[in-house]
């Protein structure tokens, strides 16, 4: 039986120093760490931009696809 449960989470991320940010490494590592198990799958399904907040700061929101096989979970990543 093949038990697959979805999902989705959205992250708000405050970029303080946004011109020395290499803004798609931080989203690889903020989409890495939605993980809970080795086999879960996580997708970027958008980024929104709200622009500015400070001189150097942006706000942006990271909406995810997270997808569980709940048969094969893997092992619990403990962070």
């Amino acid at each position: 039986m093949n038990i697959n449960t979805s999902y989705q989470v959205a992250v708000e991320l405050n970029v303080i120093n946004w011109d020395a940010t290499n803004i798609g490494v931080t989203i690889t590592e903020v989409r890495d760490s939605q993980k809970i198990y080795t086999n879960d799958i996580v997708e970027i399904q958008q980024v929104v931009d709200f622009g500015r907040v400070t001189e150097r700061s942006h706000k942006i929101l990271i909406i995810f696809n997270l997808t569980r096989d709940l048969d094969n979970l893997g092992e619990k990543i403990i962070l």
